[in-house]
């Protein structure tokens, strides 16, 4: 802080012109210190951390939203014609791998399973039949010729009840003798449509529901043609979103597309990310921080947790411990942050002792500080 002392120079009395006074100018440098209480670091919750010389990885930051993973995506449909006699979910409900989404009332399932029966019996039959005239071979009264047609046609019927079984299964028939069908989730998600209400005629193929996995989502973030030598595949990233600027969501870059968007003049870049707290939404807005690889040597420079910066006047600042409860307000200057930490270019070196907790506190004191001085 600089004080302006202004010395005028008076002229001493008679006929004589004085001299014109001429101001002084004398700049002195002052530094801002800070000193806490015992008790009123203990309630500020006041920490503090030796600085570390370090290397962050490079990265760059793309903003993009969140889609859903195309791999985890499934559109429940009716098989074959029918009619929808239950539906059990809604949009936005969560379901569980394998559970009942509707059931259909479909003549051609009647048909299935009547064959089903049939071909069943007449296998029984056959079967029986075979035993029979194995019993006569053993006999003398029978042919082994006799023996082999029976087991040939035992066989047919066996395969003609595995193939209406096959069937069944196919088209979503459960068990029993019903003329229903049922519609399961093929995995874990969320119903983002559904299409059908109970008693409605439904045409086979026609989609009664759409389910998502957004614990495995994709966040299609936007390359631009400067970075696009800096990003690669298979490279970590962090993303975050606006709804929930707390949440930090690990992903990894799948894919970078190959063809520019005319208008944008940026490539797309399907990064991976799993979500622990069920926060997705497919279309949320964010930033991803990739990770890129940097060959060329990067200097050592201080690092500090970002939690230790604070801002007065709109610069970046740091409380730096001088003494036992007592910190100096200590004006920095900010490289690139990365998961947390940040580089400081310059204001800091090595051994500097940093508040990382209780900044509040130290920057409402700073401040009070000013203010009394300006005064």
């Amino acid at each position: 802080m600089k004080a302006l002392v202004w010395i005028m120079l008076l002229g001493g009395c008679g006929n004589a012109a004085a001299p014109e006074p001429k101001p002084e100018v004398v700049e002195k440098e002052t530094t801002q210190r800070i000193i806490v209480s015992e008790r009123v670091a203990k309630d500020a919750g006041l920490l503090v951390a030796q600085v570390e010389m370090a290397t962050l990885p490079a990265t760059v930051e793309l903003t993009g939203e969140v889609a859903a993973n195309p791999d985890r995506v499934a559109q429940v449909s009716v098989r074959v014609a029918g009619r929808l006699v239950e539906v059990r979910f809604q949009e936005g409900q969560r379901v569980a791998a394998g559970e009942i989404l509707a059931s259909v009332e479909s003549s051609e399932v009647a048909h299935v399973r009547s064959e089903l029966s049939s071909t069943s019996t007449r296998a029984e039959a056959a079967h029986k039949r075979v035993d029979r005239v194995a019993k006569l071979v053993d006999a003398g009264t029978a042919s082994t010729q006799d023996l082999e047609t029976a087991r040939a046609e035992a066989t047919v019927l066996d395969a003609d009840v595995s193939a209406a079984r096959q069937t069944l299964a196919s088209i979503g028939g459960g068990g029993g003798a019903t003329a229903r069908l049922e519609l399961r989730a093929p995995f874990a998600g969320v119903v983002l449509r559904r299409n059908g209400v109970v008693g409605q005629p439904v045409a086979a193929d026609h989609v009664v529901a759409e389910i998502v996995d957004l614990d495995h989502a994709i966040f299609l973030a936007r390359l631009f043609e400067h970075d696009l030598a800096r990003v690669r595949e298979g490279a970590d990233a962090e993303v975050r979103l606006d709804a929930y600027p707390e949440l930090a969501f690990s992903g990894k870059v799948l894919t970078v597309g190959r063809q520019v968007e005319p208008v944008a003049r940026a490539v797309i870049a399907r990064i991976a990310i799993d979500d622990k707290s069920s926060s997705l939404k497919i279309g949320l807005f964010g930033a991803a921080v990739v990770v890129i690889p940097d060959p060329a040597a990067m200097p050592l420079l201080p690092i500090v947790p970002s939690s230790a910066v604070s801002k007065i006047d709109d610069h970046p600042v740091v409380f730096v411990e001088v003494g036992v409860r007592s910190f100096e307000v200590r004006t920095v200057e900010l490289g690139h942050a990365v998961a947390g930490s940040v580089e400081v270019v310059k204001g800091l070196k090595a051994g500097d002792r940093v508040a990382t907790g209780g900044l509040f506190t130290l920057k409402s004191l700073a401040l009070k500080s000013t203010f009394g001085e300006e005064d």
